[in-house]
């Protein structure tokens, strides 16, 4: 069944982010209460410690600080903005993933593009330590610096390439991108150092991730020693032994475990695989839908993502949901969106073409259609956040799955509403599917960001139903806003938070 929902109502403004994400750019105004170009290309290139899993409640660390770039070009970070501009600066915004993500398509996950997460966040007293690290000491540090994190993670760089001058080489021209995720993996590790069960997964996700940027063991160290620099230098005549200590302690094993989880991961998989483009079609002036074939087998769930670059774009990674279920004939559907003047978004848009190949990274992110869920499913998203919704569904129906699913789908206006033919598709084969597309009445200029969180609460009950929510950060806080608001419990919530648009 598919209804149009016209209405809306007033409402609190969600202040809460979600997860670093990834995703499949789009722009968003009624739902959103945004109208700047979407999430595609919210993740960067190589990045130490660049988040591959979704993190914790994510928001861009912005702020204004003039940095000598690796070149000696000077670098100023301002955002909120687009991250994918070609440029010789680029703005300092997320988060896949997590996108980060999140990761796009930081799809998350476990990340990640939009943006990374906030220091106070990650900063808060934490449960019992089961990692032998010195947490207090290392959150203690960072909040010290919390209001300089951006000259921190230039830092790192600047000491980082005159430690190891070839470590540039595995980085794009700009560096914006990366010291954001610098910082916003500092404050995703540092939150939870003394939590070995979110630790150490995150960490080992970073250390197969980092395979696909060309990362070796040898890199471990100079890495090291440049971010311990660059925290003893901003911390001044306040860095103490003890923080010293726990800093090395800290990066020691961060080192090991990251290093250890790569090492395994090279005997089962490459670092990247070649996937050769056989459809592309540009079905909006800026959205493309196209196609790839993994050269080899490209093992992956439904509501999962992967970076991916373009050798037109050497070097720099973006993070993209994937649009299908898996398939017999192994084709992955990516829906791209131009972000701007996004160097990696543009070209995937305009520039490619039937047999181009692309290289993509190790899926990463949430399987949306767990197996063994008996749960009903309630999909919130917004734009071409619609693509690991679309193949969740895809899984849905092949197995013949019995539960309810409702999927809220917004867009700036109808024709922006570029899936809905498909998703009324599914739900003529998939009788237990419902699709509510939200548009606004006050056409693409109405910015209200509550508007979906309005209306999924006030269409129904969901304290038993799993959820997934995916769009921008506006209609993600609002949407949790009410969500929480009805009962449902956090642990039955799965976000994709595609940051600022």
């Amino acid at each position: 069944m598919t209804m149009w929902t016209h209405s809306r109502s007033s409402g609190q403004r969600g202040a809460e982010g979600a997860r670093a994400g990834r995703a499949s750019g789009d722009a968003m105004v009624d739902a959103t209460g945004t109208d700047a170009p979407g999430p595609a290309d919210t993740h960067g290139g190589v990045s130490w410690f660049e988040p591959g899993v979704p993190v914790p409640p994510p928001s861009p660390h912005n702020g204004e600080a003039a940095v000598a770039d690796a070149d000696g070009a000077s670098d100023t970070l301002v955002g909120p903005a687009d991250e994918d501009t070609p440029s010789s600066s680029e703005t300092d915004v997320r988060p896949r993933g997590q996108r980060p993500q999140a990761p796009d398509g930081e799809s998350g996950a476990e990340s990640a593009a939009g943006t990374e997460a906030k220091p106070e966040s990650a900063l808060e007293p934490q449960p019992a330590n089961t990692t032998g690290l010195d947490g207090e000491a290392l959150r203690e540090s960072l909040s010290m610096v919390e209001d300089h994190l951006d000259a921190v993670g230039a830092d790192f760089y600047a000491q980082l390439f005159t430690i190891a001058p070839e470590a540039r080489e595995l980085f794009g021209a700009g560096m914006a991108v990366q010291r954001s995720r610098l910082v916003g993996a500092l404050v995703r590790i540092v939150g939870s150092a003394d939590d070995r069960e979110s630790l150490i997964p995150y960490l080992e996700a970073l250390g197969r991730d980092h395979r696909k940027f060309g990362v070796i063991d040898q890199h471990y160290a100079p890495v090291g020693t440049a971010l311990v620099l660059a925290i003893r230098r901003a911390l001044g005549d306040a860095w103490t032994p003890r923080y010293e200590k726990a800093w090395i302690e800290a990066y020691d094993s961060i080192a090991a475990t990251m290093v250890g989880a790569a090492r395994r991961d090279a005997v089962i998989s490459p670092p990247w695989w070649d996937a050769e483009v056989v459809y592309h079609r540009r079905i909006l002036d800026d959205l493309a839908i196209m196609q790839v074939r993994p050269h080899t087998d490209y093992p992956y769930r439904p509501g999962q993502y992967a970076y991916l670059t373009t050798p037109r774009r050497p070097k720099i990674w973006r993070a993209y949901s994937m649009a299908s279920a898996p398939r017999d004939d192994g084709l992955l559907e990516f829906h791209v969106r131009t972000v701007g003047a996004g160097w990696v978004s543009s070209a995937l848009v305009w520039r490619t073409e039937p047999g181009d190949v692309l290289h993509l990274g190790a899926p990463q992110g949430h399987d949306v259609a767990t197996p063994r869920s008996e749960h009903d499913l309630l999909c919130i998203t917004g734009g071409t956040g619609i693509a690991p919704v679309l193949a969740t569904l895809q899984e849905l129906e092949q197995r013949q799955d019995g539960r309810r699913v409702h999927v809220f789908y917004a867009g700036r206006d109808r024709d922006h509403l570029y899936a809905l033919p498909h998703l009324e598709s599914i739900g003529v084969r998939y009788r237990r599917l419902t699709v509510v597309p939200v548009v606004s009445p006050d056409g693409p200029t109405d910015r209200s960001p509550d508007l979906m969180g309005n209306i999924v609460s006030a269409y129904g009950d969901w304290r038993k139903h799993r959820v997934y929510v995916a769009g921008p950060t506006g209609m993600v806080a609002t949407s949790l806003e009410r969500l929480r608001e009805q009962g449902v419990p956090d642990e039955q919530i799965v976000v994709d938070d595609y940051g600022l648009w």
